[in-house]
Order: structure tokens, then sequence, then C-alpha cells
């Protein structure tokens, strides 16, 4: 693993098939839900879910500033317990299994999450991975946080809280491992090696919540200069993104595999037409998971950005010429069907692609596709 960035890369393990139309597997229920939430599966976004209703493998779960859902896991991942997806936060959530033992991969975008689960029988793990480190969790009651906050020009991270109130959680951010136990608050900023806080015992648990509330206040005091740049890097990253998308956009590849999974078609993995297939897509999709890391996790801080100046005259502000704050987030906004439209598209491709790997992950030996110095 590199240590000048560590990534995480959400993708569905091997199949083990020769010939295989499977659904995802579920993860677990919606056990609470309120405000603004929605889900993200195989290229639709579903608004307004309900009590009881299935979280799957490859799910993208995103609340608004009102917004809160909790998780029972199922048996399927290993775990009992549930993890409890915060406002403004962005998540996908996943499950495998290899050598026959489930894992669950919880990839954050933004926000934070907090949970408390316990193994239920063999050797189940769960990962939480940021653009900073990658926790893994063997049975524990913990939360995690990301900074509001754009690292300084160069880096690709942002900043990251982890507080464990039970058993211990393991941060691994590319340079080595720490252990957090129970009672502790870590801390990881970019360019800096995990730091713990001093934290009073009693005030371990939802410690989270002020450390984002001071996040956020610390945007406020600059507001204008962070604006400035991802007034910038969103404009670039936008470009990049739909240059890289054009062309897997414009293949009816994944059309004809989207028709393929809605009929159940059996497919013969080993067919030339099949094998020509995914030669043309994997160039697509790494084309697009390059540029995607990144602008993600920039898009999707917008909402908080957007909580945070709301009716105050930092709106006002021009944070370059020709445009106010207000005037860039509504230039977001504009483009937020679209674009959450095309990266759930990308995503339920890239899972019927995987779906036709049986050899493996596609992609898991490329430590640092995304080791780009120009993240942020």
């Amino acid at each position: 693993m590199r240590t000048k960035h560590l990534v995480v890369v959400l993708i569905l393990a091997a199949l083990a098939c020769a010939a295989a139309a499977l659904s995802s597997p579920a993860v677990g229920n919606i056990d609470y839900v309120e405000g603004g939430v929605s889900v993200t599966r195989n290229g639709k976004v579903m608004r307004d879910p309900n009590i009881g209703d299935p979280v799957l493998s490859g799910d993208l779960i995103k609340t608004q500033s009102d917004g809160l859902v909790i998780v029972a896991m199922g048996k399927n991942t290993g775990m009992g317990g549930k993890l409890t997806v915060k406002a403004r936060s962005a998540l996908y959530i996943s499950v495998d299994t290899t050598k026959g033992e489930p894992r669950t991969k919880i990839e954050m975008m933004t926000g934070a999450i907090a949970s408390k689960v316990s193994k239920l029988a063999g050797a189940p793990t769960m990962t939480v991975g940021t653009s900073s480190a990658v926790m893994a969790v063997r049975g524990t009651e913990y939360e995690v946080a990301l900074s509001i906050n754009a690292a300084d020009s160069g880096a690709s991270q942002q900043a990251m809280l982890v507080a464990c109130t039970e058993s211990k959680v393991a941060v691994n951010d590319g340079a080595g491992e720490i252990e957090v136990p129970a009672g502790k608050v870590l801390e990881k900023r970019p360019g800096a090696r995990p730091l713990f806080l001093p934290v009073a015992l009693s005030s371990v648990k939802g410690y989270s919540e002020r450390w984002i509330a001071d996040e956020i206040e610390a945007f406020k005091a600059d507001a204008p200069r962070a604006l400035s740049a991802y007034a910038k890097r969103y404009s670039d990253l936008s470009a990049r993104f739909a240059a890289a998308y054009e062309p897997f956009q414009a293949s009816p590849t994944p059309r004809k595999w989207a028709e393929q999974d809605r009929a159940g078609a059996r497919i013969n993995l080993m067919d030339p037409e099949v094998l020509r297939e995914k030669k043309e897509i994997a160039g697509y999709l790494l084309g697009i998971r390059k540029v995607l890391f990144i602008f993600e996790r920039v898009y999707y801080r917008v909402d908080q950005l957007s909580d945070a100046i709301a009716g105050t005259e930092l709106e006002r502000r021009e944070i370059r010429p020709g445009q106010t704050a207000a005037e860039f987030i509504k230039s977001v906004y504009a483009d937020r069907n679209k674009l959450e439209s095309q990266v759930a598209r990308y995503r339920y491709i890239a899972s019927l692609y995987q779906e036709r790997s049986p050899d493996g992950d596609a992609f898991s030996d490329d430590d640092d596709f995304f080791a780009s110095p120009d993240g942020f």
C-alpha cells in the first residue's frame, strides 16, 4: 500500500459461477428513517425510503440536513447491530464474500456515521473507508466523521475523526495502523499522522457532532477563499468527468448489459462477444473512476457548504469574478439530477462488469490508481 495516498475502491468480489445473472446481496433493512433520505440503486434514485425497505450491496445512501437513517445489519453480512447514517452524509455500502467469509464495506463520501456491531459467527469483517484512512471494525461501537473543509492544494484527503466507545477500531492511513481503544478519539488531518485528542471519557460518545460543528465554524472564518477553491476544483473535475463519461454514454454495450440484467439473462462468461464487451467497458470504467474518486467527494461536500452559508452575508460574497457563493452553489444544484443519474449508471454498469469477472476483483491490484497529486 502506498503511503502517499490511501484510497478505498468499492468493487464487488469475485463470482464463482461460469455463467451468472445475480441480484445484489442484501446488506440489511432500514430500521428507522426521518427527514430527507434517498437510496440510489442500479442507476435509479429512490427517494423517501420506508422502514423495512431492504438495503442492497452497492447502494448509495444520502441524507439531507434534516435526514437520518438507521440500517439494521442482515445475517448476510455476518454482523449483528445497526449503522446510523447522520445528517448531510453520503456513502456507499456493499457486502461480498472472500474465502467463505462475508466482508462489509462502507465508503464514505462526506458526513458522519455511528455504529454498534458484533460478529454473528465465523470471521466476518467490516471496513469503513474514507479518502484519509481505512477503519477495520471487528465488533465495536464507534463514530466516524469527515470535515467540511478542503485540504490544502495538492492533497486529496479530508480531515477525519474516529471515536470509539466500545472495544477497538484499527485505523490504517497508509503509513501504518493505529488502534483506537474504547474511550479514545483519533483525528487524522491531511499530510499529518493521526493524533489522539484529549477528550474526557464521558464526552467520547457524540463527540463527532461537536467536532463537525467546530469544522463548520473554521470554514465560515475563511469561506470566500475556501469556496473559491471549491468552485475552481468543481469546474475542472466536472469537465474531466464529462469528457470521460462521453464515450461510455455513446457505447451501446452498457444499454445491452442493462437490458440483459432486467431480463434475467444468463451470461456465458467465456463467450468471445462477452470478452470483447468487457475489454471495451473496462477502458471506459477506468477513465471515469479516476476522476470520480475525487469528484464525488467535492460534489457531495457542496451540500454541507450550502447549509453552512445559507441565510448569511456569505452567500452574497464574490468568490471569483462575476460569481457569488450563492450563484456557484445554484449552478452545482442545476447539474445535480444529470450528474447523479450519470454516476448511478456508471456504478450500475461497473457492478455488471464485475459479475462478468469470475477471476477476482478487476482492479484490486491497482494500489495507487487514484493517487493523483491534484486531488482535493
